[in-house]
């Protein structure tokens, strides 16, 4: 099972050192690049601001219902319905649909349903690897795909189908909130009246019935937390990748253990590059002002290379034992992931399966990873036992 990847397209392509994962130009990861503005809007990179930003729910939000025409909310794209559940006001203040949809989706991500499912996880990871395999395409990428559609009750190839999506919409989507492509709503209205749906997507569609969720929202439920499976894929790619090519494979092989290697991972691999806001109010970032209603892009890449206090590692370079607290590879405070307890379970459970079952694993060739709304990788190319 892979993903419609185009290894020849974008400046990522091209040898990539493990120990400084990084498929975008310098200065997206540089926490001292200046505020600036362009056609998509205000850029900021240090960590201090990013992670005030999302924190604060009144200054900056996804919500920008009212910016819309009504033609324009009927072709709206699923993962803008879900993206609104993240903030607590649109542009002017009002509550939007914020608090129905964050009270639904509460008990799909608390701790104890991730928990809850690692047995799952265990299973759907022991996958015996033989001879030389890729770490994103033949384990991580199958590894998610088959978690993700056990939890949300739909097929394996839904979630490739919405993954693909993503994919395809290259760096980011050519506008926001961005519009469904043609034939997307057909397969969602099917989807969701399969007889005997089960999982997230079977309970969504009773809250559809219920009156308490629409049908677009429940559509976006299920899209957005199957895309989410290309970041928690390059979560566990970026972590064995890392773990060998520094002499730490195969490391800690209970998932207890291996927590800190996954944030570092995601630290400074940044599976989820940037995340994009609209100003509520204007405010100022060093000389650039942003106006109301302006697109904000907060570079998770670079402010993540910013953490405050000491480091025994510079922080371009992968230490599991630094202080990772304040990273924002998740986003911070209210704006952190919803499906973050899913996300570190799924990851700690594949690093270590793998890791019981290929202890002598080696890197075989370039990494290469692709640049998107979430930058994964096209080669990650590994042999599961040495061959000197």
């Amino acid at each position: 099972m892979s993903l419609d990847l185009d290894p020849g397209a974008g400046p990522s392509h091209r040898p990539a050192l493990l120990a400084d994962p990084a498929p975008r130009p310098p200065e997206f990861y540089d926490p001292t690049t200046p505020p600036y503005r362009d056609e998509q809007g205000v850029h900021l990179f240090d960590h201090a601001t990013i992670r005030g930003l999302l924190r604060n729910p009144r200054r900056v939000t996804a919500d920008v219902t009212e910016m819309l025409t009504p033609g324009l909310r009927e072709q709206l794209h699923p993962v803008s319905c879900f993206v609104w559940a993240t903030d607590r006001s649109t542009l002017s203040g009002r509550p939007g649909r914020h608090a129905a949809l964050r009270s639904v989706m509460a008990p799909w991500f608390a701790t104890p349903q991730a928990a809850g499912r690692q047995a799952a996880c265990e299973r759907i990871a022991a996958l015996q690897v033989e001879g030389p395999f890729d770490v994103y395409g033949d384990y991580a990428i199958p590894v998610v795909v088959g978690y993700l559609a056990d939890w949300l009750g739909i097929d394996p190839t839904d979630v490739v189908y919405a993954m693909d999506d993503q994919v395809t919409a290259g760096n980011m989507f050519d506008a926001w909130p961005p519009l469904a492509p043609p034939g997307m709503y057909d397969h969602y209205r099917a989807l969701m009246e399969r007889p005997g749906l089960g999982g997230v997507a079977g309970e969504a569609r009773e809250l559809v019935r219920g009156g308490v969720l629409t049908e677009r929202e429940a559509w976006a439920i299920v899209y957005s937390l199957s895309v989410s499976g290309v970041a928690t894929a390059t979560t566990i790619t970026l972590a064995v990748g890392l773990g060998v090519e520094h002499g730490l494979w195969p490391g800690p092989t209970d998932v207890a253990d291996v927590g800190a290697a996954i944030e570092e991972a995601v630290r400074l691999g940044n599976p989820f590059p940037q995340a994009s806001r609209f100003a509520r109010e204007p405010f100022t970032v060093g000389d650039v002002a942003v106006e109301r209603g302006e697109q904000v892009l907060l570079w998770l890449t670079a402010a993540n290379r910013g953490l405050p206090g000491d480091h025994r590692r510079p922080l371009d370079r992968f230490d599991p034992g630094r202080d990772t607290s304040q990273h924002v590879g998740w986003g911070s405070g209210y704006h952190q992931c919803g499906g973050v307890h899913h996300a570190r379970a799924l990851a700690a459970t594949a690093v270590t399966t793998l890791a019981r079952h290929a202890p002598e694993l080696q890197l075989a060739g370039p990494w290469r990873r692709f640049v998107g709304i979430d930058d994964g990788y096209t080669a990650a190319p590994a042999v599961p036992q040495r061959t000197d």
